[in-house]
């Protein structure tokens, strides 16, 4: 009966960590991930400042992990990269987005030529690299700012949003 009873035991250790591996959830990926650009029906617009809701939604049949993302960038019309600062870039949070669910965060800048002297730049793109691959979003805003300095922006926290019906 011990015999019986140490060879279960260690069969089951054995086959523990591919049990815990075939439950593991995969990372988000450009197929069944979708990004949107939501100007939240002009709330984040001001005489000189703009802003959107930018929405990440899982269009997959199962549910994948957040942390392969990147952070944000933005791309001129020839996929160049754009610089800008981030007065504060959120990481993506390190959690699972189940079938239909989103996260949203909001993109707050200068929209306005408000800088004396000053300049803005037209972004194609805004791009959300993953470990393979990337989501693009058309973008066409402007951004501002004084001569000499990229344009600013201001992330805030990452936030679940309702899921999809």
């Amino acid at each position: 009966m011990m015999r019986w009873l140490a060879t279960a035991m260690a069969l089951g250790l054995f086959l523990l960590p591919l049990c815990g591996h075939a439950r593991s959830v995969r990372d988000c990926t450009f197929r069944h991930t979708v990004m949107v650009l939501d100007d939240g029906q002009g709330v984040f617009d001001g005489m000189m400042h703009g802003g959107m809701w930018l929405v990440l939604r899982n269009t997959g049949p199962r549910a994948c992990s957040l942390a392969s993302f990147g952070p944000l960038l933005f791309e001129d019309e020839h996929h160049r990269a754009i610089p800008v600062r981030w007065q504060q870039a959120v990481a993506m949070p390190d959690s699972v987005l189940r079938p239909g669910g989103q996260v949203r965060t909001a993109l707050r800048w200068v929209s306005g030529n408000a800088f004396d002297p000053g300049y803005c730049i037209m972004p194609a793109t805004l791009v959300l690299p993953l470990r393979k691959g990337a989501l693009r979003q058309a973008f066409g805003r402007s951004l501002c700012a004084p001569s000499g300095m990229p344009p600013m922006l201001e992330q805030q926290p990452w936030q679940a949003g309702p899921e999809r019906q």
